[in-house]
């Protein structure tokens, strides 16, 4: 491999195992992970420009620091695009440090939710040379081949100055040949993925609805075309893979690109099995029946909370009413659901936690996922916090999972919304007739029956 035309695609290692990926950090419930969607998006682009790739994912291939800093030094990377979070920001930190030791030639880029709003002290630190806004974006390879000028959605070292280029809401973009293969032989394992190996897929990048909690509502909407999209599956399809996640952070935003990516995906033998995320307006019968056709299984929804003030402060833009009809189609269709909830949310109390627990019961998803409400970088709720005093604004180290810490709200403390997060999972899981279903449902699928048994255990272990 030749070092001076090569990138490093990087998952850094970790004390714990951490989800990095897509603006988002969090500590994984189950151990699961997949493979990164910015580490794809990226290396696809870095390839368009005659770059050669390597990829480490430290986390799933559970390698130590010094396994990685090793493997790096046998790469010899003239640019190394590496993910950070903010669940991890201290060890994060002091990797790049050691890093920048290892590889001091090399061009180090990073992406995430810590770079949001401190990208720039991280370039000033000298831990990075530039901290990517939008992986979407040419810019960090453009950087990385020598480039200085039109740099955007990117802050960056120009010599002895620290700069930061100006936000591109251009709405096509391109990923190229996302470097897939460079992925197929590291153990991810997800609890809905049915196959293995299994890929990670975007056919557009952020999200244009406004939910306050999200950091998806500040980047930028862009869409790949989907003649890329088609070759992008083809390969996936020649590779001998048959299962994806769909990243795309509404299946669907534009109901006819929606159903033109279905007519790509093949039928029969060929037949792709794939999940989605999926917001509960945006589904109808014809779609909700044409996915299942396509292969889809399993589509995730965002319900929240079962509080209409709430769900309007908030700026889901959809009420109980449509979740319940969207719930109700998805299970004749025969696809599976996953509901996730926020306890923590601005303005509820214990009884409106109660309350949506009822309301989550009443549509009986197939799975659940319950989170807390944190104050993400870039957000709406962080600002609010943040202006109320509940939060510093130097407050970088975040758990988006709220697995083991929560951040006070303006109604319950942290300690009251672990316990209600508890509560939530133990009285959603533990209904003999769901747990009977479940296990009735998963005979058929050997692999997910024992995938998810490892997860039900997991989960239940951390909720008792």
């Amino acid at each position: 491999m030749e070092s001076a035309r090569t990138a490093l695609l990087l998952n850094p290692p970790g004390k714990d195992v951490y989800i990095r990926d897509y603006y988002c950090s969090k500590t994984s419930r189950t151990n699961y992970t997949f493979p990164p969607i910015d580490l794809l998006h990226a290396g696809g682009i870095f390839r368009q420009r005659d770059w050669q790739l390597a990829a480490i994912d430290a986390i799933a291939e559970n390698l130590s620091p010094e396994r990685v800093l090793e493997r790096a030094r046998q790469i010899g990377p003239r640019a190394v695009f590496s993910l950070v979070g903010a669940v991890s920001v201290d060890e994060d930190a002091l990797f790049l440090r050691t890093l920048r030791q290892t590889l001091p030639d090399a061009v180090l880029i990073g992406s995430g939710d810590v770079l949001i709003e401190h990208g720039r002290q991280w370039v000033e630190r000298d831990l990075l040379d530039a901290a990517c806004l939008d992986f979407a974006s040419p810019s960090p390879v453009r950087y990385a081949d020598g480039e200085r000028e039109g740099l955007d959605d990117l802050i960056y070292r120009d010599g002895e100055e620290v700069l930061a280029g100006g936000r591109n809401p251009n709405q096509n973009v391109s990923a190229g040949r996302p470097p897939h293969e460079l992925f197929l032989s590291i153990p991810y394992r997800f609890p809905f993925a049915r196959k293995r190996p299994f890929a990670s897929l975007l056919t557009d990048y952020g999200c244009p609805f406004r939910c306050t909690f999200c950091v998806m509502a500040g980047l930028h909407y862009h869409r790949r075309p989907l003649g890329e999209v088609a070759a992008e599956l083809d390969g996936l399809r020649k590779a001998g893979i048959r299962e994806f996640i769909l990243w795309d952070q509404t299946f669907a935003v534009d109901r006819k690109r929606g159903m033109e990516f279905l007519g790509l995906l093949p039928e029969g033998k060929e037949q792709f099995g794939w999940t989605c995320l999926v917001r509960p307006d945006r589904i109808d019968r014809e779609l909700a029946l044409t996915m299942a056709a396509k292969g889809c299984h399993t589509v995730i929804m965002g319900v929240e909370t079962a509080k209409a003030e709430t769900l309007v402060g908030i700026k889901k833009d959809f009420t109980s009413k449509e979740v319940r009809e969207a719930f109700a189609l998805c299970r004749q269709a025969g696809l599976e659901t996953v509901a996730t909830v926020i306890v923590g949310l601005p303005g509820e109390n214990e009884r409106d936690v109660m309350a949506t627990m009822d309301f989550i019961r009443e549509i009986d998803p197939d799975y659940l996922s319950v989170h807390t409400a944190i104050p993400r970088q870039g957000t709406d709720l962080r600002a609010g916090m943040i202006e109320d005093g509940l939060i510093s604004q130097s407050l970088a180290n975040m758990d988006q999972s709220g697995e083991a810490t929560a951040v006070s709200s303006d109604t319950l403390d942290a300690e009251t919304i672990l316990a209600l997060r508890r509560e939530f999972n133990l009285r959603f899981h533990l209904r003999p007739g769901y747990l009977m279903r479940t296990f009735i449902r998963r005979l058929r699928h050997p692999l997910l029956f024992l995938e998810q048994l490892r997860h039900g255990l997991v989960l239940l272990g951390r909720n008792v």
